[in-house]
């Protein structure tokens, strides 16, 4: 996969501004606040339909303006492919894939896929079992319309329980409609817990291998996928399907007595141990980092692996987090696949792979190409 241009109207503070990038590593750098991170954010809204930044579109629109276009050309398995995503204040949000308008924006999933990696992306190390659940949903749903069919169906069932369970303290009618909810949530939750687990341990072994090379053979890495139930490696669907229908029929009156649903992959965690110990309370944050950069990597032959395809890479001011070692291992690893990176100052990128880039300035919403 590789982006070749994108086109922005009225999109935070873009005006209009055309980008053709190049196939390898593209680097946009300039000052803070003049819209590098923008373009990526871009990017990725046409990949996932999603901003990393706001769950709402409004704050995408450039100022006094009351919406914004953004269209991506991009090659897909040899054809070129064009995304457009539209808001207005007055209409909402849709999305066209080659002129075909879509009625949902998760309906682009799949169709373009990034990666993003930020400062932010070590959260996915040291932060909350939410951060982890969603790195690992946003990947899936990137390359399986099934899981996200199940994930929307199990996120809507469980909103749906959790309200029949606050009122069912009060209304025993709910008492009958309780188990039909369990029923149906066993079945896309054991799928989800499922698809997680293979995902996660395939993901494993690609990450091992990433931070040994990082650390020169001196570290060693695991995910371990934690669920409702034990993670066996030859467990089939049925498995998860049936301990969690087990687990939500012993647990029903607990669920009942607090009003909250207790059991299922909502409340998943993703463990990274290095070395044996958790990564979030015994690794210093150089460990934390190389954690998160053998990560990022990991999803990236994932996907390649899954899809037949590599993704597009978005490392939005990332190389300041890194020492100089680790940039070069990153831009070795990257060699095969279209990078995006912004910055600050493009002389801190002036060595090895880097030599090579695109390199484009970026001042008050105006994108140069330089190189």
């Amino acid at each position: 996969m590789r982006v070749e241009r994108l086109e922005l109207k009225n999109f935070r503070n873009y005006e209009h501004q055309s980008i053709d990038f190049g196939e390898g590593i593209n680097i946009l750098y300039g000052e803070n606040a003049q819209g590098k991170t923008n373009v990526l954010e871009a990017l990725y809204v046409t990949a996932t339909g999603k901003s990393q930044r706001t769950n709402n579109y409004q704050d995408m629109i450039r100022k006094g303006t009351e919406g914004f276009d953004i269209s991506l050309l991009a090659a897909i398995r040899d054809r070129t492919s064009r995304i457009d995503i539209r808001y207005s204040r007055e209409k909402g949000k849709y999305a066209e894939i080659n002129g075909i308008r879509r009625n949902k924006l998760s309906d682009i999933l799949g169709t373009m896929n990034m990666i993003f990696f930020s400062p932010e992306t070590l959260d996915i190390v040291k932060g909350s079992p939410l951060q982890r659940r969603r790195f690992i949903d946003v990947l899936l749903c990137q390359v399986s319309k099934g899981y996200l069919y199940s994930l929307q169906q199990y996120n809507r069932l469980v909103k749906n329980k959790s309200h029949a369970l606050k009122k069912g303290r009060n209304d025993k009618k709910y008492d009958d409609i309780i188990p039909i909810w369990n029923a149906n949530i066993s079945r896309q939750g054991g799928r989800i817990a499922y698809i997680r687990a293979r995902t996660v341990r395939m993901l494993n072994d690609y990450m091992k291998i990433e931070m040994k090379r990082i650390s020169n053979g001196k570290e060693e890495s695991e995910l371990i996928y934690k669920t409702y139930t034990e993670s066996h490696h030859d467990a089939d669907e049925a498995y998860y399907v049936e301990n969690l229908e087990m687990k939500l029929k012993e647990g029903m009156s607990r669920e009942k007595e607090l009003g909250q649903c207790l059991y299922g992959p909502h409340r998943d965690d993703i463990e990274i141990l290095l070395n044996g110990m958790n990564s979030r309370q015994y690794c210093s944050q150089g460990q934390q980092r190389s954690l998160a950069l053998a990560l990022v990597l990991s999803e990236l032959k994932w996907i390649d692996e899954i899809k037949g395809d590599r993704p597009v890479l978005l490392l939005d001011d990332v190389m300041s987090e890194l020492d100089r070692s680790r940039q070069e291992y990153l831009m070795l690893a990257l060699k095969d696949i279209q990078t995006i990176i912004t910055a600050t100052d493009d002389q801190k990128l002036a060595h090895g792979e880097f030599n090579n880039a695109c390199k484009y300035r970026v001042v008050s919403g105006t994108v140069t190409r330089i190189v």
